[in-house]
């Protein structure tokens, strides 16, 4: 077991909670963070070496909670994922103010004020690492889905200059942009409203398939160990070959 600990967002299903397990399964300290108490509880109540927090991540509060969560239960920070996120596709004429900026507080702001807290001493431990989960929809356009993209971009966008501040306490930075991953938030956010024809044309769009969550916990595994020791401000598309087309 590593000194610190893991603080992972959306931890409840998909990726984060892909993440979550793998870190446990190796004798890691997680705290998990998810807005569902009874799903966290379930994953992880009977986990030692893990630590439930319900937080709504657009609340103002929400870094402030989860950072006193994870000092508190096990002193400072070792590693960080942001996996948690929505979908809301709309057009553009219909797209929600309201929405759009819970789109940013939940993938952008959160993150960039969260690694602002870590960045500070006794907060982190040496060799620290931090993986932001973004969307292939920064790259490549899907109608309807402008909003969610912005918030998306806005991390890729902040990257560079948290990374580079950040290096010089020791803390690396990085992104992963996943294509369409089964079968969590695609499913939910369109999977079940397009038709099978649609839905099998998009399929052949990914020359390896649809992703897993465990595909792309393996690259924020990666990211999160020594074997990226060198690496920091960069993200890593991982979409099955679907910005190949």
């Amino acid at each position: 077991m590593s000194d610190g600990c893991h603080v992972v967002t959306g931890a409840s299903s998909g990726i984060g909670a892909a993440v979550a397990k793998r870190l446990l399964a190796r004798g890691e300290r997680v705290v998990a963070v998810a807005r569902r108490a009874d799903v966290l509880q379930s994953l992880y109540g009977a986990e030692a070496n893990a630590r439930v927090v319900v937080a709504d991540l657009a609340d103002p509060s929400a870094v402030e909670t989860v950072a006193k969560a994870a000092k508190d239960a096990f002193g400072p920070v070792r590693g960080f994922v942001h996996c948690a996120g929505f979908a809301a596709p709309a057009p553009l004429s219909l797209v929600d103010g309201a929405v759009a900026r819970r789109l940013y507080a939940v993938h952008a702001l959160f993150p960039m004020q969260f690694l602002g807290w870590m960045g500070k001493m006794p907060n982190h431990v040496a060799g620290a690492s931090c993986v932001l989960v973004t969307s292939l929809d920064c790259h490549v356009g899907a109608k309807g889905n402008a909003a969610y993209a912005a918030a998306k971009g806005a991390v890729e966008g902040m990257l560079k200059g948290v990374a580079a501040e950040l290096a010089d306490r020791g803390v690396r930075v990085n992104a992963v942009a996943p294509g369409v991953v089964e079968p969590e938030m695609a499913k939910f956010a369109w999977m079940d409203r397009v038709s099978s024809e649609e839905l099998a044309a998009r399929r052949a769009d990914y020359p390896f398939g649809f992703g897993r969550p465990d595909q792309v916990a393996d690259v924020v595994d990666y990211f999160l160990s020594s074997a990226s020791s060198w690496v920091t401000g960069q993200c890593l598309v991982a979409d099955g070959g679907r910005s190949l087309k």
